[in-house]
């Protein structure tokens, strides 16, 4: 390694007493280091901030680009309910590439910075990978991200190995990566109501074994009050409906606001939600099943990003001083549920509301 020359002269600059643990003629003071956390570090070290805790003002995104090839190849095809092609077997990739492309305009427009991750194998554990341009897996909390591990289908697992480059590459830390017998697909698992209060679940999505690995973590990063809920799941048709993704049924709008879908709310996460003084939007079934109202992307408090045609879901939030940034998602909804926070990956964000001192 050769430094350059104002490195060396940075070098010479440099006062010792800049080491929280100096004392002249002494080795390391340790107790004085000791008094130093991680999140007191971690910006100085990897060269900027990460963390989307809550619903404050949203930052920084990660985005996947949809590959019409890949996308839309016959190989996905051949058995279009285990590839999770729910609504429509053939796709219209070009379709989908444009849907996403107008997403990323409009995050652009909202003063939003993307960084874009690509695929360097979309080869996994089993096989080819399926929906790569769904970037929401990995979470991203105060001080740097979670990685998953899938439990809903076998061509998602190899997913965390290119999300682990992307945010190597990007500078953000690993705080963990769930292993083991442990599933969690982590973002969509754990919605943040409050920066200090979120909502889990325990479905194929995340075992029990892998939430017990994420929490500590989240306790680590400022989250006091965690609600757990049981989800339901799909069997052998896709008849029943089940959410087996907390992203899919709650989101918080605002201070103490949140949208649900009534259908898959648990009384436990029904109470826990009014013990903590929310007003809950209604999402109609109808509107579920088309458009995902739930599965928004909140730009801060009182502002959202969901698909124009959720009409009775909008009304009730513009009734509450709720505005919302249409984006036909459409495009990016062909063949299975993937909404508009499922194609985002949330980097950063400022701090946001509370719900406990």
């Amino acid at each position: 390694m050769t430094l350059n020359t104002n490195l060396l002269k940075a070098l010479e600059s440099s006062p010792l007493t800049q080491y929280p643990d100096f004392e002249p003629g002494k080795p390391p003071r340790l107790l004085n280091l000791h008094q130093h956390t991680f999140l007191d570090e971690y910006e100085k070290i990897w060269g900027r901030r990460w963390g989307a805790m809550g619903i404050g003002r949203l930052r920084t995104v990660g985005l996947v680009r949809p590959d019409p090839a890949w996308e839309g190849h016959p190989y996905f095809q051949q058995d279009p309910n285990f590839f999770l092609l729910r609504y429509r077997q053939r796709l219209d990739p070009e379709l989908m590439l444009r849907s996403h492309e107008e997403y990323a305009r409009i995050l652009t427009s909202l003063g939003i910075e993307i960084l874009w991750m690509e695929f360097e194998d979309p080869m996994g554990a089993y096989g080819p990978m399926r929906k790569l341009f769904m970037a929401e897996e990995v979470k991203v909390v105060r001080g740097g991200a979670i990685l998953p591990r899938f439990g809903h289908a076998s061509f998602k697992r190899g997913l965390e190995r290119e999300f682990q480059k992307f945010l190597t590459k990007i500078g953000c830390p690993i705080l963990l990566t769930v292993h083991g017998t442990g599933i969690c697909e982590v973002a969509p698992m754990f919605v943040q109501m409050a920066d200090d209060a979120w909502l889990a679940g325990e479905s194929c999505a995340a075992n029990a074994e892998g939430l017990d690995q994420v929490l500590p973590v989240l306790r680590r990063s400022g989250v006091t009050d965690i609600h757990t809920m049981q989800l339901t799941t799909i069997m052998d048709s896709f008849d029943a409906g089940g959410e087996f993704h907390v992203d899919m049924v709650a989101h918080a709008v605002a201070e103490r606001l949140a949208v649900v879908y009534p259908r898959q709310l648990t009384w436990g996460a029904y109470s826990w939600l009014k013990e903590l003084g929310f007003t809950l939007i209604e999402v109609p079934t109808d509107e579920h099943h088309s458009f995902v109202p739930a599965n928004l992307v909140a730009v801060e408090p009182g502002v959202v990003i969901m698909n124009p045609d959720a009409r009775q879901t909008i009304k009730a939030l513009e009734t509450h001083g709720v505005s919302v940034v249409p984006f036909d998602s459409s495009g990016i909804m062909q063949g299975g549920t993937n909404g508009i926070k499922c194609i985002t990956m949330e980097l950063d964000r400022d701090d946001g509301p509370r719900v406990h001192a």
